[in-house]
């Protein structure tokens, strides 16, 4: 059964590798020559603190140790800032933000723009830096859901509207608010596939803005193998797990009436 919505909350989503070992000869001198590559596409380059990571024992190599040099994270942005590419000597990944846009959906566009700058990004290694092979530690892919004040939330007291699962605790104190709040779960799919599921309150961004709710479903894990294949087995089993999880999660009405949700059998 195929799933998807009209009008879906995602705000943002995420899907990257973390190498291991490490690209140690891939460094900040290098930059150029790679966005000399991805110029067209994403012109604008912005430096960031490494990304990091972890999770039950899955650590994808540490920055500044093990005797290889500390690497800053570079952003490729494109110039309607909805798509970036972020890189870094132990990790690659792509980003989808939404702006003004549609979501393009993960199977159709996000998956193979993906698997294109990622294939990019392995032959510039072997051009430019005489990497023949990397080597895949952990792999990730991350929905960002963002509920504003709307109809069916209007802040964290309506969480269980949303949420029928979600209880805030009673504390025994009269007309007691519960204003913000911040959880994580962790469901073991397989052996080689973690959930992390995660619920908080957002705080305003400006006097006049109100409480966001951020729903964030991660999938982290090894795959089985290398290959293509075995890459695109493991994120088509991650993809297959957050959405069956945000189903079962959210109200049916909601689904339904708000998100305007279709199905059809394939």
């Amino acid at each position: 059964m195929k799933v998807r919505f009209k009008n879906p909350p995602i705000n943002e989503l995420a899907i990257g590798v973390y190498f291991d070992p490490p690209l140690i000869p891939f460094r900040s001198e290098h930059i150029g020559l790679l966005w000399s590559r991805l110029r067209r596409e994403f012109p604008k380059v912005e430096q960031r603190d490494p990304l990091s990571i972890g999770v039950h024992g899955h650590v994808p190599p540490a920055f500044g140790g093990d005797g290889y040099p500390h690497m800053p994270r570079f952003w490729f942005v494109s110039d309607d800032e909805v798509n970036l590419v972020q890189v870094q000597n132990n990790a690659y990944f792509l980003n989808w933000r939404k702006r003004e846009n549609e979501y393009p959906h993960f199977h159709e566009q996000l998956k193979p723009s993906f698997d294109r700058n990622l294939e990019m990004f392995k032959q510039f290694l072997r051009e430019e830096i005489k990497i023949p092979e990397v080597g895949i530690g952990l792999c990730e892919l991350t929905y960002v859901d963002v509920i504003e004040s709307c109809e069916y939330w209007r802040g964290p007291q309506d969480t269980s509207k949303l949420i029928p699962s979600f209880k805030i605790p009673e504390c025994g104190v009269k007309n007691s608010i519960a204003h913000d709040f911040a959880c994580m779960y962790d469901w073991e799919i397989n052996s080689n596939l973690h959930l992390l599921t995660s619920m908080r309150i957002a705080e305003p961004r400006d006097a006049s803005d109100s409480r966001r709710l951020i729903l964030e479903f991660k999938a982290l894990g090894q795959p089985s193998g290398a290959t293509t294949s075995h890459l695109n087995k493991w994120y088509d089993e991650a993809h297959d797990a957050i959405v069956s999880h945000f189903l079962n999660l959210t109200d049916k009405d909601v689904q339904r009436d708000f998100w305007l949700l279709e199905e059809s059998s394939e």
